[in-house]
């Protein structure tokens, strides 16, 4: 998205603004997630499209206009609240959908050629079980930006973008260039492994040298550092940075059902008031150590190239 996002701004007399999509169902955890919506579209020169499902409620003409017109009265209301007053600011639309939210996303994406979207965690990954996980791809396409219930926007300073520097993708590092470019922010990319012998660590810091030196954007650091759980060293790293947005680059919801379940064993969930960005990234190796799902993948993708080779 902040890569189309980088292409947009730089061709506004010959394309449509970048367009951000959020659910929305009235709840006080939409309306915060409404107001860094808002505010965020603002410093990227996007329009937003508010997204309402009825769930079990039957969709007639007159409900639709009725629940159309809330949304704008709503939209509007917490809007001037930011407004400057100088006709600069996001364009907010709505749209009306009958059934279920995850029912609705795929569509309504490619629909409106959305290029981010915001949304409470609770809100998208309700009703999923405690161990269920589902495949992004098949949710949403594009990136999703989850907002913490006591989230609050300021201008972003510091991104910490979770990473395996082992493990990279051209597409996802241009994007985050991008995104800290765009705000002038600092950039950690930080990799967090397992303990390992000396030479396992010497390996891991040579990628990072040479990821480095492959990277445009100057105002950035990569930090290594020691730990066997990546969301438990995403908290301890906020403690110290208390950084602005989180990075993530993985391809199911098993991380995002993790960083917002403040179920920490080591320390308390200090990092819930950092949003979280996460871009889709098929990866050669797990995107987490607790990750039973992609560990199982991983490990079919090698039993199943072992055999390739013993046939």
């Amino acid at each position: 998205m902040f890569l189309n996002l980088a292409y947009n701004l730089s061709n506004q007399q010959t394309m449509t603004s970048p367009r951000i999509l959020l659910p929305f169902n009235f709840t006080d955890a939409c309306v915060t997630a409404l107001r860094y919506a808002y505010q965020m579209a603002n410093h990227l020169s996007a329009d937003i499209t508010l997204l309402h499902c009825t769930g079990a409620l039957q969709l007639t003409p007159t409900f639709k206009s009725q629940l159309l017109q809330r949304l704008r009265s709503f939209a509007e209301r917490h809007a001037r609240q930011f407004s400057s007053g100088v006709g600069t600011e996001p364009l907010i639309e709505c749209t009306i959908k009958e059934g279920e939210l995850r029912k609705h996303l795929t569509q309504v994406v490619d629909e409106l050629n959305v290029d981010m979207m915001v949304s409470p965690a609770d809100y998208l990954l309700a009703g999923l079980e405690q161990q269920q996980v589902v495949a992004l791809p098949e949710l949403v396409k594009c990136p999703i930006l989850l907002v913490p219930s006591n989230a609050v926007f300021q201008p972003l300073k510091e991104i910490v973008f979770s990473l395996d520097v082992t493990d990279t993708n051209e597409a996802v590092m241009n994007r985050v260039q991008k995104l800290a470019q765009k705000f002038n922010a600092h950039l950690t990319l930080l990799h967090l492994h397992s303990q390992l012998d000396g030479v396992s660590f010497c390996q891991v810091k040579k990628a990072a040298a040479a990821l480095k030196t492959e990277l445009t954007y100057p105002n950035l650091d990569i930090v290594c550092q020691e730990e066997d759980d990546l969301l438990e060293g995403l908290n301890s790293f906020s403690g110290r940075l208390t950084p602005d947005l989180f990075v993530l680059a993985t391809r199911d919801t098993h991380l995002l059902q993790e960083y917002f379940s403040g179920d920490y064993r080591k320390t308390s969930p200090g990092h819930l008031r950092t949003p979280l960005l996460n871009l889709y990234q098929a990866r050669k190796t797990p995107c987490s150590a607790s990750c039973r799902h992609c560990n199982h993948d991983v490990q079919e993708e090698n039993t199943a190239s072992k055999v390739g080779l013993a046939t």
